[in-house]
């Protein structure tokens, strides 16, 4: 339960409130706010008195909220911010009489993709210079953290650059499998059968997807054993650290997606490196690590690109007209959006886009949508996700703040704070400021 005040205000919603205006007020303004023309009321809700009324029409600017630091650093780190607090929720429990005072068990759980072809190496974890394939054909240099060749393929010929490219597509496919045999695991190492075990514990996560320098995606994700009924209640006495991490290891080598013949039919599958750490309780360090990456994307392999396809044919070049198929007259058959141009990328990034290009015109594989993922380098899952007994979602965490913004109107009208608020608006999109920065 989260604390509130004698008067029933949340102490934590406060909080969170206070820690995004601080930040809004920090990172400054929004770089491509968005200009909407209309009108706007705040309504009493129980009676229907409007109390404010902006009058005629006027012009006003809104956040762009675009979550990619890249894009607008003021708006991204407002979504870090509620990615940061999302993740931190699920773990700021207190171990409770009903489990033996023993907190739920959580770990932190790293899965990875295979290897598509050897790649330059960057310096080991904590920095440490490293040569580059020493023993075999590499190139034997000491990479450092800032050079560019890190993670492009030692030889580009005989890299598997549409195997990468179908692993970003099914990596959230992957993930679910892998949750669903995680589950069946878990129930095989407690000696249950599945419906029994579903009955006892439930299995919850948040997740965040990070681009490797070689642009391919793995996953960080935070997975924890809650009773019965979620996060109110403690898991039973049988599941704990060592269960959930032996049901994770388990699962991982077991999941495959088969792909089309097409292709070549190969089975996809995790990576050999999974790293799993216990979390203990009330531990929010690992949320901070978890959101930086929730602002991230392809920028890790130089790919810093609008959707590249036609919107008007949604990437095929052609359109539907009196039972013919036409050439679409905005992209001239091209099935790509005019004026985005490939020619500033690095070479691995480019050759990355052009075969998400190529293997989305496959009609076998027209169901990826690898076209209008292209810019993700076909990766078209959720940076930030989690399971829906986790803890909140971004939608209540903005709703605090417009819930806090409608007291501040009611106070600046003389209204009682405690009236119940409606912001009614009739607002119509007129442009983005800095659209052609």
């Amino acid at each position: 339960m989260m604390p509130s005040t004698p008067h029933g205000v949340d102490l934590d919603a406060l909080l969170r409130i206070a820690a995004a205006q601080e930040v809004e007020g920090r990172v400054g303004v929004c770089r491509h706010p968005i200009r909407l023309t209309g009108r706007g009321l705040l309504v009493e809700a129980g009676t229907g008195r409007v109390l404010a009324d902006t009058g005629d029409r006027q012009t006003i600017t809104v956040r762009c909220r675009n979550r990619r630091a890249a894009r607008c650093p003021a708006c991204s780190t407002l979504y870090k911010l509620d990615a940061f607090h999302l993740i931190a929720a699920g773990l700021r429990d207190e171990p409770t009489e009903a489990a033996g005072g023993v907190p739920r068990p959580r770990v932190f759980v790293t899965v990875t993709a295979p290897s598509f072809g050897p790649v330059h190496l960057a310096p080991s974890r904590g920095g440490v210079l490293r040569p580059c394939h020493p023993a075999g054909a590499g190139c034997g240099r000491w990479h450092l953290p800032d050079d560019p060749l890190i993670g492009t393929p030692l030889e580009s010929d005989g890299y598997d650059y549409p195997g990468q490219v179908l692993f970003n597509a099914h990596a959230g496919m992957l993930w679910a499998r892998f949750t669903t045999e995680a589950r069946r695991t878990l129930a095989a190492v407690a000696g249950l059968s599945r419906r029994e075990a579903a009955r006892q514990v439930r299995m919850a996560f948040a997740k965040v997807a990070e681009f490797q320098a070689r642009g391919v995606v793995h996953f960080h994700a935070i997975v924890r054993l809650d009773g019965p009924d979620g996060l109110p209640t403690p898991p039973p006495t049988w599941a704990t650290s060592d269960v959930l991490e032996s049901s994770i290891r388990r699962a991982v080598p077991v999941v495959a997606v088969p792909m089309p013949a097409v292709v070549g039919g190969p089975v996809l599958r995790w990576g050999r490196q999974v790293d799993i750490q216990p979390l203990p309780a009330g531990d929010v360090v690992v949320a901070r690590y978890v959101a930086k990456y929730a602002t991230k994307t392809a920028e890790a392999v130089g790919v810093d690109l609008p959707p590249l396809f036609c919107r008007a044919c949604r990437g095929d070049g052609l359109r539907p007209g009196d039972g013919l198929r036409l050439w679409c007259r905005v992209c001239s058959g091209t099935g790509r959006s005019p004026g985005v141009s490939l020619d500033q990328l690095p070479a691995h990034g480019r050759l990355l886009v052009e075969t998400c290009w190529r293997l989305g015109g496959l009609p076998e594989l027209r169901g990826l949508r690898l076209r209008r993922w292209a810019h993700q380098l076909g990766y078209r899952g959720h940076v930030t996700s989690k399971s829906l007994a986790y803890s909140t979602t971004f939608a209540a965490l903005r709703g605090e703040r417009r819930r806090w913004r409608l007291t501040r109107h009611a106070a600046a009208v003389g209204v009682d704070l405690t009236t119940d608020l409606l912001a009614v608006g009739d607002w119509r999109y007129t442009g983005q400021l800095g659209e052609d920065a």
